[in-house]
């Protein structure tokens, strides 16, 4: 390339190529809605070796090249003057830990990697200042850089050396945050941390989070790319800090790693299936063996991971479709294998632990003036804002001194976190939904307390959640063998995976693999939006005033539950009716839907009455323990058996209906007897019991 211009000709005409919808999305955006295209390394390296390279050693001059070559784009309508060309993924060895930058002394473009730990308010920063001679009046325009103001040398108009006055109202300015970036302890190995601070301005500022841009993604880990500059730490110091000037910021939750067209085909025929949500809740923890309360917890998950459309009537009320649920269960029964992986099929979400919170800053949002940038206020996001649009796991919910109930707003109605610092106030989304899941008070539930006491949870939260799992640990021969048994042939194929030549699952297998799950849950609710039929009105109705609301009164008082059946099990139900449609990816809501979640929300509701008023009373109602699972079964067959065996189709939709256990769960328990030889198949799917 023998002259800059063929170079930026040569780039144009690449960007046109290569860069086609991303250009296509800026013209239609520039330049109020966005200024600038983002452009991977790697690929200016596919462009031409020397120019990648070029970049690298001197980002200021190939930074110029790349935004005159964007002006010369040839896009209908749009010139694309002074667009912000930032370049991301660079080689693993251009991108360093703050640590090292001190170590290393790199120059050039690099990459920064750590946590986002702080974020100043945005100020702005003065780009090009006008001047006036006091003395004649003439202006000068003097374009600034650096932290120090750049006065003109001397008037043009009067030769003198001032003195002058800057016209802010003629003048440019661009807006302007600090930013620190912390390598956290774990990856440090030391108790710690290191640290780098770099500055963001224009456009940048306000990326990352639709409301209040950068100072949103506190505490995401984050890649920042640009060049290290020196300041001075005093007039007359000879100690010299190192800082980023920052052109590009890279997010990992951003790295989508969701293909939805690859795996299309796939989940449009699970989603197909009759059995679509049990095959999803079964494919979430295989390694889990599922108790009854674990089979209600899971199809809450599913519809937890899928959730509802949101409907905000203009001027009117607003329903929320994020579904909250809350697991609160005794010791090792399986909390943190079910938290991981509903993060892992999640496509949006944060998971933390609460454990020593002692406040609610890190849930909500809050702004605190420190001695960072200069004692300026630091907006700091909690997870609520920080998620807004798709998922939180709380863990350990009872283990914090946090007022948990301050998260009431955030997570009902519009979802909103308030922030107020020095007389003013904002506002953030948090449209989440909330998983959070806990030990009772003492550890384990005492059968001689009320479960309502055992929480130490605000009942105001508590009415919150759409859906309640309490799980006592109890002794069950039969189920306790059963969940070791799967514990260790868990363990056992994981090993031979590991250490031999095992390639088939079975134990682990998973119908629904977490990136088909993933592009699922997010085609679901992107674009998947069913409608509710004013046929299901009455049905609902009856439901809810003839079953739901009589629990109250038929098996105990308010006092002994949680929360008591009440209204908000209407608009839970509805909730989940919506969700398992867009399991299924129905335009509307089918019969079979509001059914699954009538059924659903009846149980979470009465499986959470002390004792066993509920469950004694429902004479068709779900084994709770391995032994009545069995014999459950075993009736079934006898049932169905007419001389041949009892066919396999009618003994799963039997024990369906009947006592809402799953086909996967029911063909579990047929090959347990087969096993066990208690019973065996005369026939291909037909069975009987010896």
């Amino acid at each position: 390339m023998s002259t800059n211009a063929d170079l930026v000709a040569d780039l144009a005409r690449w960007f046109e190529r290569e860069y086609r919808d991303e250009i296509s999305t800026l013209a239609q955006r520039y330049p109020d809605e966005q200024a600038h295209l983002t452009v991977s390394w790697s690929d200016l390296l596919r462009f031409d070796t020397d120019f990648a390279d070029d970049y690298l050693d001197d980002p200021r001059s190939m930074d110029k090249t790349l935004r005159q070559a964007v002006e010369q784009v040839n896009v209908p309508n749009v010139t694309l003057t002074d667009v912000d060309v930032r370049v991301v993924d660079l080689n693993a060895e251009d991108i360093y830990q703050p640590i090292d930058v001190l170590r290393e002394d790199p120059s050039g473009y690099i990459g920064v990697r750590g946590e986002l730990a702080k974020v100043s308010e945005p100020t702005k920063e003065i780009q090009k200042a006008v001047f006036e001679c006091i003395r004649c009046g003439t202006p000068a325009h003097i374009p600034q850089s650096g932290d120090d103001i750049q006065h003109p040398h001397e008037c043009s108009g009067c030769e003198r050396q001032g003195p002058f006055e800057i016209i802010p109202e003629a003048s440019e300015f661009t807006h302007h945050s600090k930013v620190r970036i912390e390598t956290p302890p774990d990856e440090t190995g030391a108790l710690q941390t290191d640290t780098m601070d770099g500055d963001v301005r224009g456009e940048l500022v306000w990326t990352g989070h639709e409301e209040v841009g950068v100072a949103g993604r506190t505490g995401d880990a984050v890649t920042a790319y640009g060049s290290v500059e020196f300041s001075q730490v005093g007039d007359s110091d000879r100690h010299f800090e190192a800082e980023l000037d920052i052109a590009a910021l890279e997010f990992d939750s951003d790295a989508d790693d969701t293909d939805i067209e690859a795996h299309r085909d796939e989940f449009e025929t699970l989603a197909a299936r009759d059995d679509a949500v049990d095959v999803f809740a079964h494919s979430l923890v295989p390694e889990l063996y599922a108790t009854a309360e674990w089979d209600h917890g899971l199809e809450l998950l599913v519809a937890y991971l899928f959730s509802a459309p949101r409907i905000d009537v203009p001027e009117g009320p607003t329903y929320r479709g994020d579904i909250h649920a809350l697991i609160i269960s005794d010791y090792g029964m399986g909390k943190s294998m079910v938290n991981s992986a509903v993060a892992m099929f999640s496509p949006k979400c944060i998971k933390e632990s609460v454990t020593g919170m002692s406040s609610d800053v890190g849930l909500l949002a809050a702004a605190v003036e420190d001695d960072f940038a200069g004692g300026s206020w630091t907006l700091r996001p909690g997870i609520l804002v920080r998620a807004n649009g798709g998922h939180v796991i709380l863990d350990e919910i009872d283990k914090t001194d946090a007022n948990l109930e301050r998260m009431n707003d955030a997570l009902e109605g519009e979802q909103l976190v308030d922030v107020n610092k020095a007389g003013q106030s904002a506002t953030f989304k948090s449209r989440v939904g909330l998983l959070a899941t806990g030990n009772p008070e003492n550890s384990r539930f005492d059968a001689e307390v009320p479960n309502s006491q055992q929480l130490n949870i605000d009942k105001s939260l508590l009415s919150r959640f759409d859906g309640i799992v309490l799980m006592e640990d109890r002794a069950d021969q039969e189920q306790d063998a059963a969940i070791a048994e799967t514990q260790l042939e868990s363990y056992l194929e994981g090993q031979e995976v590991e250490y031999g030549d095992r390639e088939e699952l079975d134990t682990l297998a998973r119908e629904v693999e977490p990136d088909v799950g993933r592009a699922w849950i997010a085609h679901a609710r992107e674009n998947v939006h069913p409608i509710l039929s004013r046929d299901h009105f009455e049905r609902i109705t009856e439901w809810y005033a003839e079953e739901v609301r009589q629990l109250n009164n038929d098996y105990g008082d308010a006092s002994d539950m949680p929360v008591p059946a009440n209204a908000r099990s209407v608009m839970a139900t509805i909730r989940f009716s919506v969700a398992f449609a867009r399991v299924h990816l129905r335009d509307e809501v089918a019969d079979a839907d509001v059914e699954r979640a009538m059924k659903l929300s009846k149980s979470l509701i009465g499986q959470n009455f002390d004792g066993d008023k509920f469950v004694a009373a429902e004479s068709q109602r779900t084994p709770t323990t391995q032994d009545e699972r069995v014999q459950s079964v075993r009736d079934l067959i006898d049932e169905f058996d007419d001389g041949d065996g009892a066919p396999v189709e009618e003994l799963l939709t039997a024990a369906q209906n009947r006592y809402d256990m799953a086909p996967a769960k029911t063909e579990k328990e047929l090959q347990k007897l087969l096993d066990k030889g208690a019973a065996y198949e005369p026939q291909t799917d037909h069975y009987m019991t010896t």
